[in-house]
């Protein structure tokens, strides 16, 4: 039986729960005393670590069977919850979200992980006998127990892994083993440890029944409450960007939309029938009802097919929740993070592509934006700073917002950054808009130090070219004092768009209707009077590319040729072809290999004739008609 469809889907599962696990605890370390968070984290350990053993996640069942453990005396109220139990549950999160990946891990780290669940849940119990009973010293007694083990023939029946068993025993204390060779195998176990007979059979649960068990020594040892515990050393959990690699191959469909698809399949194969018999006796009303509702069911299968595929931002936000955690804790910075908008829905493929050009954009609001608390009390605001992401639709486009109420940009600092690196003449004057769109430059950064979450001058550039990619637009207004505005302008989805059809020579082209500010005619005569590539539109000059001379087409029989103005984000240029067809619904293609080198063509679509038309990407083309 083939089980990898299932490890899969398990895997899958798995990282939802671990995004619930995470804003679960986001809400516990807000709501320590709040027993439901406690409760829910518990109920996702327990899911982890029943399925994990079904398809060989060994390392994965560890550690959610130690967290288990822990988040069980919290609901018995042997322990109370803390910042280092809840850190170390996130840091057990990342580590698992490694183990979906790759089982075959560092040993030795996972171990560490394994010794440091135990040590916070020691402490917390110390901490907890403390709160009950106030004195100086405590008394821990630690027992030397003998284990007598005597395997059987169920051990092979059962398939028991003995060194796993044995590991978990290992790690309540230090444990010694000798095997004595009689008629029959005996294993003597002595362990010293403070735990339980109730931790030991625990540790020993698939051979227990094999066991015999008995106290051989109990001493008192006092512990200081006061002296600093030190913990074993493990790292903390310092917000990794990989919680946003874990995309799915799977979409959770809202049933409605199956049923319309259905529904439609169902009429397709009815009319279909009605078409092949209307053919057969040549009966041609009913040939064109039949087609004209064909071309309608075309429509709508295409409108269902989207909507299949638009997912809401909710699951990525979440994501982002724990990011603003583990950033505002590392920068020692108090950060709330609000979010309206999570149930708008966008192409799976644009939640994919935005989810790292949205993380810069977090991370930047907070690291640069967001000020220390001491800062923020100076300027006479509230010590915790606050991050906003706000979605909206309108009309075919989303509009995606991350706000911070930090100090804002400083127009001038960056202006003179931009000149001493040489990016900007000193004597050149800029519109604020451009300003701020200099921080878009690669290697541009007004970071006084690197640290580890910025000042080397990248992040900002991968964000407006990954925009860029899927056709989105990104824009920047800031006030000093009062903080930063970055709005994604994105379209619904990438793979369908409204676009107006060109042709020169015998080559067609199409252009996002959304990017076309006017049409208009100019002679070929006065076409070939301008040497400057620049053409007179609204009392300006813009520049413009001649399609025919830029692909070496032959000139134009034509006298009239066509001007197509497009407006991409206040900046003006033209194209210039021999024809214009008109406007066509375009699906897009993503081209070949052959047409890599033309930057300024993002695909192609198909045309009912079967002629292929090759799509403009306007904002390359302005970049490249702008530097020429």
């Amino acid at each position: 039986m083939d089980l990898s469809q299932f490890r899969q889907k398990y895997v899958e599962d798995a990282t939802e729960l671990l995004d619930n696990l995470d804003n679960a605890l986001l809400s516990l370390e807000k709501d320590k005393q709040n027993q439901e968070y406690s409760e829910q984290i518990f109920r996702i350990m327990h899911t982890l670590k029943g399925s994990g053993a079904m398809y060989g996640f060994d390392k994965i069942v560890e550690l959610t069977h130690q967290l288990e453990s822990l988040y069980n005396l919290i609901r018995d109220n042997k322990v109370s919850v803390s910042d280092e139990i809840i850190q170390v549950t996130f840091f057990v999160a990342d580590h698992i979200r490694d183990l979906l990946q790759n089982d075959n891990v560092d040993e030795v780290k996972h171990l560490k992980i394994l010794e440091k669940i135990n040590f916070v849940a020691k402490k917390a119990e110390i901490e907890k006998t403390v709160e009950k009973i106030v004195f100086k010293e405590t008394e821990i007694k630690n027992r030397t127990w003998k284990i007598v083990f005597k395997p059987d023939e169920s051990i092979f029946e059962r398939n028991i892994n003995i060194v796993e068993t044995l590991h978990c025993l290992f790690l309540l204390g230090k444990c010694e083993i000798s095997v004595q060779e009689n008629e029959e195998k005996v294993w003597n176990i002595i362990l010293q440890t403070e735990k339980t007979q109730v931790d030991i059979e625990d540790a020993l649960f698939f051979i227990s029944n094999l066991c015999e068990i008995e106290i051989l020594k109990e001493e008192i040892i006092e512990i200081d409450t006061n002296q600093e515990n030190v913990s074993p050393n493990i790292p903390t959990s310092q917000g990794k960007n990989e919680v946003l690699k874990y995309s799915t191959s799977r979409i959770m469909v809202d049933s409605t939309k199956l049923d319309t698809l259905l529904y439609l399949v169902s009429e397709l194969v009815t009319t279909k029938s009605e078409l092949l018999l209307s053919v057969e006796k040549r009966n041609y009303i009913k040939i064109a009802e039949a087609t004209e509702k064909i071309d309608n069911l075309s429509k709508l299968f295409r409108d269902n097919a989207l909507n299949i595929r638009l997912i809401s931002l909710r699951d990525m936000l979440n994501r982002f929740q724990r990011l603003v955690h583990d950033l505002s804790h590392q920068l020692n910075k108090q950060i709330d993070f609000e979010i309206n908008g999570e149930d708008t829905e966008l192409d799976k493929n644009i939640v994919d592509a935005i989810a790292e050009p949205i993380m810069h954009l977090i991370r930047n609001s907070i690291d640069h934006g967001i000020e220390t608390p001491e800062e923020r009390i100076k300027a006479g605001k509230k010590p915790t700073g606050i991050v906003k992401f706000f979605a909206y639709k309108s009309g075919s486009f989303v509009f995606i917002q991350i706000s911070d109420d930090g100090h804002g940009i400083n127009k001038q600092k960056i202006r003179q950054k931009a000149i001493e690196k040489g990016f900007l003449n000193a004597e050149k004057q800029l519109s604020d808009k451009e300003i701020y769109d200099l921080i878009f430059i690669p290697g541009f950064s007004t970071a006084e130090s690197i640290t580890q979450v910025s000042g080397r001058g990248v992040g900002m550039d991968i964000v407006k070219h990954k925009i860029q990619d899927i056709r989105g637009e990104i824009s920047i207004d800031s006030e000093e004092g009062l903080g930063t505005y970055f709005t994604l302008k994105l379209q619904q989805t990438i793979s369908i768009i409204d676009t107006m059809l060109i042709r020169s020579h015998n080559s067609i082209f199409a252009i996002p209707v959304e990017d076309i500010e006017n049409c208009e005619l100019i002679s070929k005569h006065e076409l070939l009077q301008k040497h400057n590539k620049q053409i007179s539109y609204q009392n300006e000059l813009i520049p413009y590319l001649h399609l025919n001379e830029e692909f070496q087409f032959p000139e134009s029989q034509n006298e009239k040729l066509r001007i197509i103005v497009i407006n991409k984000q206040e900046k003006r240029f033209a194209i210039i072809s021999d024809e214009i067809i008109g406007e066509y619904q375009a699906v897009v293609k993503p081209l070949s290999k052959t047409f890599s080198e033309i930057e300024f063509l993002s695909g192609a679509c198909i045309l009912g004739d079967r002629n292929i038309a090759l799509l403009f990407d306007t904002e390359k083309l302005k970049n490249l008609i702008s530097h020429s």
